[in-house]
């Protein structure tokens, strides 16, 4: 009897398995599927966000002016033509026997995100050359040799190169009917890998210098010869969004708060505003060259001097010790805002000297709206809240608390300070030596000219007994 019972159970097991195997179930048939799409298009999306691109992707254009044309060559690495399906063979390798329809379409696609303009008209390119090179191809680093690279042979048809590991090199031709036109540029390439993407560009005019470009992808239209007015907004457009920061507000409004009358608050802007200019017309003639830490040196400072002004304005404000410290303030910001005008140094053109005084007129304008907002909301609003004294007790409290916690960075200051160049720490403090002594100087002025602080000393006053 136990014999059959067995018999019976391996049947119904049999049975079991074979009827699995002819008709699998509806669940493992979907998730098949489900894992089958996933593998098709995972590697699409992952390319679409950028994930398989490196850190940087860096293309390279060289614009050269003729008589009647102009012309485009342009690199772009290989990994941002997955879209275009470039036909394949074996494993990955392109096909280069079948590959030059979809080359001519990625090269008329080129000109559509690499845009030029003539005299504010968009022009229409014809291509001329569309080929891929290898990793090893250095041809981009003249003209000379792009030109001859287009007018050498092409890859033979058997090269192994695969799909995401070489060039894709374009000529483009675009007419042009004027004889010296106003031309510019603008990069549509890519844009949702934002700064992650950079064109290198070298801008050949005929009867000019040239110049060199570093655009980020997705960046507006660039003059590539820009007239002095257009120099002078783009840099005082530059300038004014440097200096328009939250830590300013947050210092000026700290300096200004004791303060009901005009007169002390315009002497404290002014003196922040001429020394600022000042550094900062040292910075773009090349004191503290390459010193990267200009920045964090500034907003280390910034925050010490909150906390110290929030804690004077608790105690005895005085306008003297203040004149010193915005002149102090105004050399570091000036430097500190170095760097910045070193970046947008590539689109003066032939207008240095109108690019760096529109760029100082724009962090002056910046700092002068930020005093003047300070002040305002201060005496207009918060005064009338709280009342005086009690508004700048207030305020002052909570602006010092805030720069309590923006202490950190002077970690970071740390770190920076102890790999700058020896001259280039004694230049700077040479320069803070100086502004010292103009602030203290200012101090001396008739007092006529200086307003003392409303309230001398607030916590007393605040509980005093009647």
């Amino acid at each position: 009897m136990t014999a059959r019972a067995a018999a019976r159970e391996r049947t119904a097991i049999a049975e079991a398995h074979s009827k699995l195997a002819k008709r699998p179930p509806a669940r493992t048939a979907c998730g098949r599927f489900l894992l089958l799409l996933v593998a098709l298009l995972l590697p699409r999306a992952a390319l679409a966000n950028g994930a398989d691109l490196p850190p940087e992707v860096l293309l390279q254009a060289y614009v050269k002016e003729e008589p009647g044309r102009l012309l485009l060559l342009l690199r772009v690495p290989l990994d941002l033509l997955a879209s275009f399906g470039l036909p394949k063979r074996g494993t990955g390798y392109l096909d280069l026997a079948r590959i030059e329809p979809r080359l001519k379409d990625a090269a008329a696609a080129s000109g559509r995100q690499v845009e030029l303009a003539a005299d504010g008209v968009a022009l229409r390119p014809s291509v001329r050359q569309a080929r891929v090179s290898l990793l090893s191809d250095h041809s981009f680093a003249s003209y000379d040799a792009v030109r001859a690279h287009f007018d050498g042979p092409r890859l033979p048809p058997d090269t192994d190169l695969f799909w995401n590991q070489g060039f894709f090199d374009a000529e483009l031709e675009y007419p042009l009917a004027a004889k010296q036109p106003h031309l510019a540029l603008r990069v549509n390439v890519a844009p949702e890998l934002g700064t992650r993407l950079k064109l290198q560009l070298d801008f050949l005019p005929p009867d000019r210098p040239p110049r060199r470009y570093l655009l980020p992808g997705g960046s507006d239209w660039v003059a590539l010869d820009p007239r002095w007015h257009e120099a002078a907004g783009s840099f005082l457009k530059s300038g004014f969004g440097a200096a328009l920061t939250f830590e300013r507000l947050v210092f000026l409004a700290c300096l200004l708060a004791p303060f009901w009358k005009l007169r002390a608050p315009v002497m404290l802007v002014a003196l922040l505003i001429l020394l600022q200019a000042l550094a900062l017309a040292a910075a773009a003639l090349g004191t503290l060259a390459g010193a990267r830490w200009t920045g964090i040196l500034f907003d280390a400072t910034l925050a010490g001097a909150i906390l110290l002004v929030a804690i004077g304005n608790l105690a005895a404000p005085n306008l003297r010790v203040r004149l010193a410290l915005s002149a102090v303030i105004g050399v570091i910001a000036g430097f500190a805002l170095g760097p910045a005008l070193a970046a947008a140094w590539q689109f003066s053109g032939p207008h240095a000297i109108v690019s760096a005084i529109a760029f100082n007129i724009g962090a002056a304008l910046a700092t002068l709206i930020l005093a003047a907002l300070a002040f305002a909301v201060l005496r207009a609003l918060v005064d009338r809240i709280l009342g005086a004294p009690l508004a700048v007790v207030v305020v002052s409290a909570l602006l010092g608390h805030m720069a309590w916690h923006w202490l950190e960075r002077y970690h970071e200051l740390g770190h920076e300070l102890s790999h700058a160049a020896v001259a280039q720490l004694l230049a700077l403090a040479l320069w803070i030596v100086g502004a010292a002594a103009v602030g203290i100087a200012a101090g001396f002025l008739p007092s006529r000219l200086l307003d003392a602080p409303r309230v001398p000393s607030l916590l007393p006053g605040l509980f005093k007994r009647e």
